[in-house]
Order: structure tokens, then C-alpha cells, then sequence
């Protein structure tokens, strides 16, 4: 999505990114900022609307939570220079919602669940940082959605990344309980 900052950008904090007229435009990689793309390819937001019903209708009947867009920041590293990232699609469980409110736009640490979807955008390099980040900063699990290959990949703190197909099924109980569903069923048909 994002891509990689410049040695001679300058440091930006978090206030100055929280006013920042188009801060969802804007992840914050180490203190420097990152413009995100425009926009992304259709089959990157349908796949993210997808996972957003999915989820968003497991989540709300439940009371489990919140799930939220891409346009809400996540501050994955506090210290100075600060790092704030933009998951494609979002968990936070209940239990965790009163963090959220850091400079009033972000939440501070990551979410339960951070899905991120491949688009044309990523860096091969940026990805595996994300996730780090993400679970370093208190993230249960990241999904990494390739929706040319049709696999969804589930990274965890203590575990290896688990590769699932479209013929498989995720199981979300650890982070979020008692989700379970066809990776088809997030996938985009072809």
C-alpha cells in the first residue's frame, strides 16, 4: 500500500499527522509520512468489503467489538519517531475499544485483527514489517489476503504463518471468538 519513505524526508509526530486534512491518505512509517495510493484496484476493495461483512456480521450481533476501514490509524510504535499504520480492514475487540483515542484519531497500539489485502502497492519488503509491528505492538493475529494466489495467511505471535486456500477455513476463535469461514467465502469469486 504504502511505499518506502525517503532518508531526506522530514520527521513528522503524531499531532502533526492527526491534522493533517487527509491523514487516512497518510500512513506514518518511523516519523516519516507516507502518501497512500489514491486508489486501490477494484478487486482490492471488493475483497475488502467482503471481509468487512463477514467479520462486521459476526462481530456486531455478538457484542465483540468494533470493525473498521482502512481509515483508521493505528499507533504500532509510540516511541519517537512514531510509526502509525492504516490496516485494510480491522478488529478491536471490546475489551480494548477505551485505547482508541490517542491524539482523538488514533488507536493506540494495533488491533485485535489487521487484515491486509495484496495490491499492486505493497512493497514485498513493507508487508513483513506491518505485520511485525502490528503483533509487536499487541495485535493477536494479521491476515495477508492474496487474492491472485487465493490464499489468505494468518500470522500470529507464537506460531508460524499459517497458509489457507479457498478450500479451507479460517478459524478466528484465538482473537476473535467464534468466527469461523470459508476462505472462498472471503475471497472475490472468479
Amino acid at each position: 500500500m504504502t511505499t518506502q519513505p525517503t532518508a531526506a524526508a522530514p520527521f513528522v509526530t503524531l499531532e502533526e499527522l492527526a491534522k493533517l486534512p487527509e491523514r487516512p491518505r497518510y500512513e506514518l512509517v518511523a516519523g516519516v509520512l507516507v502518501k497512500l495510493p489514491d486508489a486501490e484496484s477494484g478487486v482490492h476493495e471488493n475483497t475488502a468489503a467482503i471481509v468487512i461483512m463477514r467479520v462486521a456480521n459476526h462481530v456486531y450481533p455478538n457484542n465483540l467489538g468494533a470493525v473498521l476501514s482502512s481509515n483508521y490509524g493505528y499507533v504500532t510504535v509510540k516511541a519517537t519517531p512514531s510509526t502509525c499504520r492504516n490496516a485494510d480492514v480491522s478488529f478491536i475487540s471490546s475489551e480494548r475499544l477505551h485505547l482508541r483515542d490517542l491524539h482523538g484519531m488514533f488507536f493506540d497500539g494495533a488491533p485485535d485483527l489487521a487484515v491486509e489485502i495484496l495490491s499492486g502497492f505493497d512493497c514485498d519488503l513493507e508487508l513483513p514489517q506491518k505485520t511485525t509491528e502490528y503483533l509487536g505492538a499487541g495485535g493477536k493475529a494479521v491476515w495477508v489476503i492474496d487474492t491472485d494466489a487465493r490464499t489468505l495467511t494468518v500470522h500470529t505471535p507464537d506460531a508460524p504463518p499459517l497458509v489457507l486456500t479457498d478450500a479451507d477455513t479460517v478459524d478466528g476463535e484465538d482473537y476473535l471468538p467464534g468466527f469461523a469461514c470459508a476462505v472462498a467465502d472471503i475471497l472475490p469469486a472468479l
